[in-house]
């Protein structure tokens, strides 16, 4: 006669309902982070500044 077991099998359920919450929040949190990036490079100017300009002096002198 088998003997019953005093204590339920563990299921790995709340595991991985934990794992699949967790990927869910890195994957919003990626797409997040992507988006405020796309937004920060589209409002950079577009291009550098002319190479002829000088750039503003302090009025030291060097001897």
């Amino acid at each position: 006669m088998p003997v019953p077991a005093l204590l339920p099998v563990a299921s790995d359920a709340p595991l991985f309902l934990h794992l699949a919450g967790s990927l869910a929040f890195v994957a919003a949190a990626g797409r997040g982070i992507g988006w405020a990036l796309d937004a920060w490079v589209r409002r950079a100017p577009e291009t550098a500044p002319p190479a002829d300009q000088t750039p503003p002096q302090s009025g030291a002198r060097i001897r």
